[in-house]
């Protein structure tokens, strides 16, 4: 069942409001861009690095938590995290619901999805609107952020690509996921074209029992799924407001792929990595008295601003790190344009500015956009970051990899000798 997206206060930081994402939305879904000649990181070489950052943060773990005033508590705890169940306690547009050899998913157009183990019946009384034989044997995925999750249940399910048996985008654009270039250069793995124009041929060659897909309206990919009676479930990661609640998705790949367990252990080790990382700077800023830090999170095409809304991801991670967004008022749960007036402004005198993209790769070329901004505080004191093009696969995958990234740029005295992974210093 669904969690509605809050930390179960009771277990965060006060002020924590967890939620995430502008990113732009549309640059997670396609998921790729030129590499800019930065450090390169792949999924392989993730998996050294997350022991070192484990390690890091059992350092944290008794670090003393306090309460934010309007808990008015205060109080010293030990973080533990127990084997739970695999329910959504953070995604907003997702549940399951388990039974016995059945399981519950109302996916992101909220249809009832019944997934019955193979060798169990239907059960009598349940109303679904599809029915899916679990474990499935041939997915097919429309976006590079459902092909990192499968890469990040790769972990601990080494063989969980033989059951994917195409992917849209393949050929599209640079993977950093070895794993997927090798499956697609050998034909394990077939391209079936753009998202928004599949190759309709190759997918029914594929014979799929599920195609994974993201919608929207006029979305006519939807329909021709219908019309060729192709099974589908909808993602709708990208409309969640927290970053865990982005990652619990996980859960669902989990549920279609029998591979519960397996998300239920990865979903904790990051939830927990998670809330060790916000506890350090929550205990941390008033140990040191630490002045909170202002953020903003834009883009710029053609003169046009692009923020971060004041409920999207981007804006609630950036609160459950203690620190101000520059555009708390803006409804948004995506992006949100904003006037140049405004955005000078209001960010002229931001510790930290963050750049969401990775097409403009040096001071220089922001500047020509936006000539004003050379005068900006971030600019001054050199506080300035982009995207780093790995981060619409990899920093999805690597969810607290992601968000220690940006406690780093935030605090990085709390972070010393942290090498930023998923942006760049510009």
């Amino acid at each position: 069942m669904s969690g509605g997206g809050a930390f179960s206060r009771p277990v965060f930081a006060a002020s924590l409001a967890v939620a995430l994402l502008l990113g732009l939305v549309a640059g997670f879904l396609i998921g790729g861009g030129a590499s800019g000649g930065v450090r390169t990181v792949t999924a392989t070489s993730l998996l050294e690095r997350r022991q070192t950052v484990t390690e890091q943060l059992t350092l944290i773990q008794t670090s003393t938590v306090v309460r934010e005033s309007t808990l008015t508590v205060t109080r010293t705890e030990t973080v533990q995290v127990e084997r739970r169940e695999p329910e959504v306690r953070y995604a907003k547009f997702f549940s399951l619901e388990r039974g016995d050899g059945y399981s519950v998913l109302r996916d992101g157009l909220n249809r009832t999805v019944l997934l019955v183990r193979r060798g169990h019946s239907v059960p009598q009384g349940v109303k679904a609107d599809i029915v899916v034989q679990v474990p499935v044997q041939r997915m097919v995925l429309m976006s590079a952020t459902h092909v990192a999750l499968i890469e990040r249940l790769r972990e601990y399910a080494p063989d969980v690509w033989d059951r994917v048996a195409g992917i849209m985008w393949g050929g599209s654009y640079r993977w950093f996921f070895p794993e997927v270039e090798r499956r697609l250069s050998d034909g394990k793995l077939v391209d079936v074209g753009a998202a928004w124009s599949p190759d309709y041929e190759k997918l029914i060659a594929l014979k799929p029992d599920l195609v994974v897909i993201y919608t929207f309206e006029g979305d006519p990919v939807r329909s021709k799924l219908e019309e060729l009676k192709i099974p589908y479930v909808v993602n709708s990661e990208y409309l969640e407001t927290t970053l865990l609640g982005r990652f619990e998705w996980i859960k669902l790949f989990g549920a279609l792929l029998g591979l519960d367990d397996v998300t239920a252990k990865v979903f904790d080790l990051v939830e927990s990595k998670y809330i060790l990382i916000a506890r350090k700077v929550s205990a941390s800023m008033v140990t040191f008295g630490l002045r909170p830090v202002k953020v903003a999170w834009f883009s710029i095409y053609r003169g046009t601003i692009y923020v971060a809304g004041g409920q999207s991801y981007v804006a609630n991670a950036i609160a459950d790190l203690n620190a101000v967004y520059a555009f708390p008022d803006l409804r948004s749960t995506g992006g949100a344009q904003v006037s140049v007036e405004d955005f000078v402004a209001r960010a002229r005198d931001a510790d930290v500015l963050v750049v969401s993209t990775d097409l403009l790769t040096s001071i220089e070329a922001l500047t020509e956009e936006l000539p004003q901004i050379a005068e900006f505080k971030a600019v001054r004191e050199g506080r300035v970051y982009r995207f780093n093009s790995n981060i619409y696969q990899l920093g999805y995958m690597d969810t607290e990899g992601w968000f220690l990234d940006l406690a780093s740029m935030l605090y990085p005295d709390l972070f010393p000798g942290h090498e930023l992974s998923y942006f760049v210093a510009m």
